[in-house]
Formats: C-alpha cells, structure tokens, sequence
C-alpha cells in the first residue's frame, strides 16, 4: 500500500467523516475503496458529478477529499468548483493528478486535451479557495495533516512524484520555505519543477555560484512575509513554473512588485502560452525551458 494511501485510511480511522471521492481516477487509490467501504465514492468520468456530490457532503458536515485529473478538474467542473464549493467556502479538498509536465510522469503521451498548464490560474480565481503546490509526496501528506484547519475549499496540485532528498524547515500551513540558502540569485519554483531546481541548484553549487533556492508551495493565500525576505535580499530573481506564463507564481510576484513598487530584475522560465509536445517527463521537459540544463545556462549566464 503506498503513503498517500495508507494516509487516507488512517484519517477515516480517525474521523469518519472523511469521504474520499473519485472520477474513475484510481491511480492513487488502487489498493483501498474495498477498504473503505462507505467513505469511498467513484462517480465515473463526471467531474461536475464528483464536485456536486462533494458540496452535498460538505453542507452535510462531511470533509470530502475528491481525486481527479487536473486538466478535467479545473476546467470541466470550474462552474461547480466556483458556485458549489467556492461561494459557501465550504471545507473541501480537491486533488488534481496529472498537471503541467507531470501528465507525462507515468509514461504516457498525454496530449493536450489532458494538459493541465492552467490549472494553478482557474483555482486562484475562486473565492475563498484555498492553492497549494507539493513537491513530494511528504508535502502533500503533511498538507492532508493539516485539513481539518480548513474554513473553505483547498486545491491540491499532486506532484505524482516520490519524495524530494533535502533537509526541509518544519512545514507550517500556508508557508513557503527557502530550502537552499545563498546570497547572488533567488530561485522560485514549486510542485514537480523544484526537484529539477534543485538539480540546477547542485550544478550551480558545484561552480561556486551562491543562490537560494523557494518552496513556494502555497500560491494562494500569498506567502507575502516570504516574499518581501525575498525582494529585499536579491536584486535578481528567477521565477520557475511548468504552468503558463499567467496567473500562477509569475503573476503572484508580478502582482507583489508592482504593489510594493519593487525593481528587483525578475526573469519568468515557463510555458509560456503554449502546450507542450507529448512524452516521457523527461522529453517534455527538453522540449520546453525547463529542462535543468537549460534553466542553469540562463542562471548561470544572468
């Protein structure tokens, strides 16, 4: 039984009023709905149906963790995850699977239709939602820890990856964290895409290069006494994303700098506007700017 799962069944051990909810996506829950009897719910492939039946519960008293696609998710179901979940802020927790480049991660082509390069964007425009971005799978457990805090809707962006090997702060709800400390260059990064900035981070240490390296994990609400740290300590800042190049991290420290009237040098490595082409993890990120060998020749070259 993997982590994530073993998580779930020990909360409803705890607290029966769990319900863990799904739309026909099992990848994450292969080993358990027999399990859980009565507080697991697959819908099918109806994500409006999967949002629904969660706001029901909600209103009803239960905490309904609903598992999805990101790309169906946020898109399909925006509507319902809006006027259901976000106008009540009712306590819910949605986890979208397979978003930016990790609709690659087990192997599969994923073409655009199952591209989630937006997702981050559609959920902060929710009222009273709640977006966090883990790294690994200890993040997205230590995340689930702290659901019962909840006083609207959480967005979970699932990273589909292991665990990241680094000495990490304490975790703290609604907190970002600097995981690599150093003095010229501050990199910002978060989800599937730190592990590659951290692979930057070794190769930029190896050549002396002193630079720090974000967790930015919580995108809404904004981490912002992380944030002045950051534009008061370094003068250039590298904001790096497998989203498009509006509405999640790059738009956030736009925001912060035109509001603090900030000059700080910030340069944006994302999607840009565009899909990318399908593969392994590892060809999509070649074929785009995220690939750790690119990333370091922009920072290095800075």
């Amino acid at each position: 039984m993997e982590p994530y799962e073993s998580k779930l069944l020990s909360m409803i051990e705890k607290n029966e009023k769990i319900v863990v909810i799904t739309a026909e996506n099992r990848v994450s829950l292969r080993n358990i709905p027999e399990k859980l009897n009565q507080n697991f719910i697959d819908v099918g492939i109806s994500e409006q149906n999967l949002i629904g039946i969660g706001a029901g519960l909600a209103k009803l008293g239960f905490l309904p963790i609903m598992h999805g696609m990101s790309a169906f998710l946020t898109m399909r179901a925006f509507e319902f995850i809006r006027t259901d979940l976000g106008y009540p802020s009712l306590p819910a927790v949605v986890v979208g699977t397979f978003n930016g480049l990790s609709a690659t991660a087990n192997g599969t082509a994923n073409g655009p239709t199952h591209q989630a390069i937006e997702d981050i964007a559609l959920m902060r425009l929710v009222p009273n939602m709640t977006v966090v971005a883990p790294s690994d799978i200890s993040e997205t457990l230590q995340i689930l820890d702290n659901i019962s805090k909840l006083s609207g809707p959480l967005y979970i962006r699932d990273s589909n990856f292991g665990t990241i090997d680094i000495q990490r702060e304490p975790f703290v709800w609604g907190k970002n964290e600097c995981i690599v400390k150093g003095d010229d260059v501050a990199i910002l990064s978060y989800g599937t895409i730190l592990d590659v900035c951290l692979k930057v981070s070794k190769k930029l240490s190896q050549e002396s290069f002193s630079h720090s390296v974000y967790n930015m994990r919580f995108l809404k609400p904004v981490d912002k006494e992380i944030l002045h740290e950051i534009f008061s300590k370094f003068k250039k800042i590298f904001v790096i994303e497998d989203h498009i190049n509006m509405g999640a991290l790059g738009s956030i420290i736009k925001e912060f700098a035109w509001e603090n009237k900030k000059d700080n040098e910030i340069i944006f490595i994302n999607l840009r506007e565009s899909f990318f082409r399908p593969g392994n993890f590892n060809d999509a990120l070649q074929n785009t700017e995220l690939a750790a060998g690119k990333i370091y020749g922009k920072i290095i070259n800075s």
